[in-house]
């Protein structure tokens, strides 16, 4: 009996030395690392079934294996009319009209003009999310996938006022996305961008995620109307408009869209949520139906608040009210605040135009108005936006006609007229004959880089040197970029 409690007694302290090694070493050699996450995180996350923590793996590899297939190159032709004699415009531009010369009727060529971007399946029949001012103008879409099938796409439906279109191809078996909510994005959280910069198929880079809503930008790639941006610092740049922007679970939470050519490390994507509403709209109907106002509605600064006698700045101020309109009607005026709409807090004109676009034609905006100081109600029933000129609440202001010059983003289709080799900078798509502009040596295709001390990198930056030096009576130094190299020209805007 003593021998076999002897036994006994020595089995188990065997038992407990081996468990007790098995910790020591497991905790030395990191032989775990799927545990050592779940009790950082609570849970095990997994990407196409698999731990993103893999040993010896990095956790972005399987988030590339499962979205990379799906990613596609978009690649497009446009077709731009220019003259076929560019010395007959060049004189026409500089001395007008002239005996002898430029009375000719002028000849013009037609040329194809290729583009390049990305886009992503996210729908097993084969509709791609892209970005609209990558297929915008196109005559001839042709998209390539990761496994080198090449198809011809037809657009579905396209929607300036997000940047946003949806095309579609023919195939079998085609790989696609999983969207997730970008609801659920917090800043900080891991952000990966692929899609094709530069020409370069298949391109990955990791950032993190930088901010959320960010709203009136003027940004490269065009300025939609309604922003609701994540920023990230992942890198992107030309060529990455349209591809996905995805979370470490794989999941694609938003579509690349434009990257600030004056900065580095700063590119914004618009929220899956909002791409994904549109896509569904373009996808039933071919366009999307929004609700308007007819006000003009502008943010409220600190200044603009201490002016009025606002106690804060929360909420839009309607600059003004568009005659026969939803907003005319339910006797909105100038000067009011508008700090909450059927139940939602108003917190700027960008989170106002998203909030009046949601409400359905025919269904009534209940408002709460600060009026005067005291706080009202104003209820109208919003009819469907329209999408001509008349468009005041949710159409980009036109640019203003300064020095005989009339510009343009050098993203802008109308820059394959021109070999525009700079980056940054507004493009002079026309000068008025006789103008300041004319006759200081400013010619279409040139691109103002600088405007007396102001670095115009874009349409915003452009816009504010108008606004400085236009009632100016002393000459101002414009610098312009043509082909490689840059120049200065003095222009006195008072004439």
């Amino acid at each position: 009996m003593k021998s076999s409690a002897g036994w006994l007694i020595g089995g188990i302290v065997l038992v407990l030395l081996g468990v007790v090694v098995g910790v020591l070493i497991t905790a030395s050699a990191n032989l775990s690392p799927v545990s050592i996450a779940q009790e950082l995180s609570g849970r095990e996350v997994e990407v196409s079934g698999r731990p993103v923590t893999a040993f010896g793996e990095s956790p972005f590899v399987a988030v590339v294996d499962e979205v990379m297939p799906a990613v596609v190159s978009v690649d497009t032709k446009r077709t731009i009319r220019r003259s076929s004699d560019p010395f007959e415009e060049m004189w026409r531009q500089f001395f007008g009209e002239t005996p002898g010369r430029g009375q000719r009727s002028p000849q013009y060529e037609e040329y194809e003009v290729p583009g390049s971007a990305s886009g992503f399946i996210f729908d097993r029949d084969g509709y791609i999310l892209t970005n609209n001012h990558v297929v915008r103008g196109a005559d001839e879409i042709e998209v390539t996938l990761a496994d080198g099938r090449e198809f011809s796409a037809e657009i579905i439906g396209q929607d300036p006022s997000t940047d946003i279109a949806v095309v579609r191809i023919e195939g079998d078996d085609l790989p696609f996305v999983r969207l997730g909510d970008s609801e659920d994005t917090k800043v900080g959280s891991w952000a990966i961008a692929i899609g094709n910069p530069l020409s370069l198929q298949g391109t990955v880079t990791v950032g993190v995620v930088s901010a959320l809503g960010r709203a009136n930008l003027n940004i490269s790639g065009g300025a939609p109307v309604y922003q609701d941006f994540i920023q990230t610092d992942a890198s992107i740049n030309f060529g990455n408009s349209g591809g996905p922007l995805c979370n470490i679970r794989g999941e694609v939470i938003g579509v690349n869209a434009a990257t600030n050519v004056s900065a580095e490390g700063i590119g914004f994507a618009i929220p899956i949520n909002l791409a994904r509403d549109v896509a569904e709209a373009l996808m039933a109907d071919g366009r999307v139906v929004r609700g308007y106002l007819g006000v003009v509605p502008q943010d409220i600064t600190r200044d603009l608040a201490e002016a009025t006698g606002l106690d804060d700045t929360r909420g839009v101020l309607i600059a003004s009210v568009e005659g026969d309109t939803p907003a005319a009607d339910a006797g909105l005026q100038a000067g009011d605040v508008v700090i909450e709409l059927n139940g939602v807090e108003i917190d700027d004109a960008s989170h106002f135009r998203r909030v009046v676009a949601e409400v359905e034609p025919g269904e009534r905006a209940r408002m709460k108005i600060l009026r005067a100081g005291d706080i009202t109600t104003k209820t109208a029933t919003l009819v469907e936006r329209p999408t001509t000129d008349e468009d005041v609440e949710e159409t980009p202001v036109e640019e203003e006609i300064w020095l005989g010059l009339d510009v343009a983003s050098i993203d802008d289709p109308l820059a394959g007229e021109f070999d525009i080799q700079a980056r940054s900078g507004v493009l002079v798509v026309s000068v008025e004959r006789g103008s300041e502009a004319s006759d200081a040596g400013i010619t279409a295709g040139d691109v103002i880089v600088r405007i007396g001390d102001i670095e115009v990198d874009d349409l915003g930056d452009y816009r504010r040197a108008v606004a400085e030096y236009k009632e100016v009576e002393k000459a101002v130094a414009i610098m312009v970029q043509r082909g490689e190299h840059t120049y200065f020209v003095a222009v006195r805007p008072a004439g």
